[in-house]
């Protein structure tokens, strides 16, 4: 009752800011804000904090929570504490000081504009690979976004979600061991662009966002569904569902090997996750590195 009540109030509230802002202005010239605040989208997300309670009432599953004002990355905290937080841990910020991707690549994560959040998920000796995970964590992004507005996303191989043709999303999944290096658990971080517009300028070409979804409602959709999808990662439906919303695949796709740079048309996935590509009637299965998509 009360997580759905918590829904129907932040609905209510999304209501009244977009019915206020036709009633007020906002002074450019002295920088005073009026009620017009709760038409600004920046503004408007810094109303809607992360709430520990807010996103508990929310889940589905059983899931501790750990939320930070400000931290340098949520996935550097989870192997952190690997050693205490045993079970399903989520941790979440508005603002990352070191926030990281794929290879090495920075995540810009600047406060109050965003959502930045891991999962750590207790591994299993049946546990599928570290990329099927990734597919999953895309799918379950994409869906939570569906669900929670009219926003949908696509999938680049294999693991950043654009809208519009720019990067809203990443996600990074990284291994955690034990100290007889044995696998004890997979931490997905996932970074979101929700209103952030001020990119720096190496990635201004390429970002975009989703726009104000309600940060305390996406975070547990996302959590909520990608734990489901862990629970049952054999079942081969969430490689169709990641194929879907693939934008890769029926392109034709640049990337590195040893020998050198290759172009190929993306006609697959593979069901751990790779990217099935053909070149002069040869097919090819990526598993790591990145794609680019030739504009058509």
């Amino acid at each position: 009752f009360i997580a759905m009540f918590s829904g129907m109030f932040i609905m209510a509230f999304n209501v009244l800011c977009d019915a206020f802002s036709s009633f007020f202005i906002y002074n450019d010239q002295f920088s005073l804000f009026a009620p017009h605040f709760l038409s600004n989208k920046p503004l408007r997300m810094m109303l809607f904090m992360l709430c520990q309670e807010t996103i508990t009432q929310l889940f589905q599953n059983k899931i501790t929570v750990r939320l930070y004002d400000s931290i340098d990355s949520t996935n550097n905290e989870a192997k952190r504490r690997a050693d205490r937080d045993c079970g399903i841990h989520l941790y979440a910020t508005q603002h990352q000081t070191a926030g990281r991707g794929r290879r090495g690549h920075d995540f810009y994560s600047p406060k109050g504009t965003g959502l930045y959040m891991t999962l750590s998920l207790p591994l299993s000796s049946s546990t599928a690979g570290l990329q099927r995970i990734t597919c999953a964590a895309a799918v379950a992004v994409c869906e939570a976004v569906a669900d929670l507005s009219d926003v949908r996303p696509q999938i680049k191989w294999v693991n950043d979600i654009y809208v519009d043709g720019k990067k809203a999303a990443g996600i990074l999944t990284e291994l955690i061991t034990d100290d007889k290096n044995a696998p004890a658990a997979v931490i997905v971080g996932i970074g979101i662009n929700l209103v952030t517009k001020d990119f720096p300028a190496e990635f201004a070409a390429n970002a975009g966002n989703l726009g104000d979804i309600e940060p305390n409602q996406l975070c547990a959709t996302v959590a909520d569904k990608l734990i489901d999808y862990f629970n049952d990662l054999d079942n081969n439906s969430i490689i169709e569902k990641y194929k879907q919303r693939n934008l890769c695949v029926g392109r034709e796709v640049t990337f590195t090997l040893p020998d050198g740079e290759h172009i190929a048309k993306a006609v697959d996935i593979a069901p751990d996750g790779g990217l099935i590509v053909e070149e002069n009637k040869k097919r090819l299965t990526l598993n790591a590195g990145e794609v680019s998509v030739i504009p058509r």
